[in-house]
């Protein structure tokens, strides 16, 4: 099989499992109606609830990622992958807000092996010049996968009850498996290469190294880099719109712009779209930037700047006239997002050798998420109080101040030291 076929081969895959990823997590929100009947549960046990999984997503991060890069990918995304479809599939077991507890955390620890394997397997199948573009295809899958979850799980609980729909989007998992373990080897052992597109891609991306010897021995490698540090310090600070736009937007359009849930559900898809539409355009002019001789650091950065100038539109929402207008501004912000987002993955691949990828993309993560958390639920008490204004001005500015980090302590990108 030619090379360009068979690396895009891989991402699409990677985008497929990112996609099976956000179902399997959004299937409970889109039940969470029924399941308030079905289990008695009450807001604080879903509260609870959606905070042991992103407690447990969290602190997964680092161990995950340092797992991965001991065993390799294709291994370690294959366990991972089967983890949390089992742990899916389990919610239909749940018999009350314990049980619920308990899956859910299993399915926080599970899915946290999705985006260190997946960047650990385009740095090892893509050069820099087009590493950007791919990042945002395997990530882009978040997006879809959050438009897809509402209509598939809808219709699954609607046909065959809510405990079938959850095995029906947990078992999405096992055929993925399928094609995975049938396509992806490390490149030079895959069967389907011929000696010259071998030797093209250890050109382009570097010899295998070996794994490390040690569980832990990425960590340490890193830990004392700025630039790891940097990283962590900028998705901090950024990562929070995100997570703020997934959970909250639906809110804001009820309680904010008197939505109806039908209007929710026809107009609140749209601002995750436009996530992807940036994460392709941001992803793919830097890569084009690249190709043209820009540097790294320029081409990288240049980007998640004009994204975060776009995560600004996110003040506008307060004072927009209407609805539409509205809604028009967080397509704008999200679209900065996702030209942010392909970027500093892409950042990843650029700064850190491979063998320590899944433990650096682990460490990030868990930066990312545990401010997502924070955020989102210092979001709750500041909207009974004050309303969404306050909001929408931090998660205007936050990207601003993740620029800063960006510049000053991330600095020049470039490989890290030799070990």
């Amino acid at each position: 099989m030619p090379l360009a076929r068979l690396r895009w081969l891989i991402l699409g895959l990677l985008f497929l499992s990112t996609v099976i990823n956000y179902i399997d997590r959004q299937a409970l929100s889109v039940l969470v109606p029924t399941l308030r009947e079905q289990l008695q549960l009450s807001s604080q046990d879903y509260g609870t609830i959606t905070t042991a999984f992103l407690l447990a997503y969290t602190f997964a991060q680092i161990p995950i990622g340092m797992w991965i890069d001991k065993v390799g990918t294709r291994l370690g995304f294959s366990v991972s992958i089967v983890g949390w479809s089992i742990a899916a599939v389990l919610h239909a077991l749940v018999v009350g807000p314990v049980s619920l507890i308990v899956a859910r955390a299993a399915l926080g620890v599970t899915e946290a092996g999705n985006w260190p394997a997946g960047t650990k397997a385009v740095a090892g199948w893509f050069p820099q010049k087009q590493r950007a573009l791919a990042m945002a295809v395997f990530d882009g899958g978040s997006a879809v996968g959050a438009v897809l979850a509402p209509p598939l799980v809808a219709l699954l609980a609607l046909q065959f009850g809510w405990r079938a729909s959850f095995v029906v989007t947990g078992l999405l998992g096992f055929i993925w498996l399928v094609g995975w373990l049938w396509i992806y080897h490390a490149p030079q052992q895959h069967p389907w290469l011929n000696g010259p597109d071998r030797a093209t891609v250890i050109a382009e991306v570097g010899a295998a190294p070996p794994r490390p010897p040690v569980f832990g021995a990425a960590l340490r490698r890193i830990v004392g880099e700025r630039q790891l540090w940097g990283l962590m310090a900028t998705r901090l600070l950024a990562t929070p719109v995100w997570w703020f736009y997934v959970f909250w937007l639906p809110d804001y359009l009820g309680k904010g712009r008197g939505f109806s849930l039908k209007e929710i559900g026809f107009y609140g898809w749209i601002p995750y779209l436009t996530v992807d539409l940036g994460k392709m355009l941001g992803g793919a002019a830097s890569d084009r930037l690249l190709a043209r001789g820009c540097s790294a650091t320029f081409a990288r950065k240049s980007m998640m700047a004009l994204g975060a100038l776009a995560m600004l539109s996110g003040i506008a929402v307060v004072n927009a006239p209407n609805a539409a207008a509205a809604i028009a501004w967080v397509c704008v912000a999200t679209f900065g997002f996702g030209m942010w987002s392909a970027n500093i993955l892409a950042l990843h691949a650029d700064v850190f050798p491979a063998e320590t990828m899944g433990t650096a993309m682990g460490a990030t993560l868990m930066a990312a998420s545990f401010s997502g958390a924070g955020f989102t639920y210092l979001v709750g008490r500041v909207v009974d109080q004050l309303g969404y204004a306050p909001v929408f001005w931090a998660v205007g500015l936050l990207p601003v101040a993740a620029c800063g980090a960006l510049v000053f302590w991330i600095g020049r990108v470039e490989r890290i030291r030799d070990a």
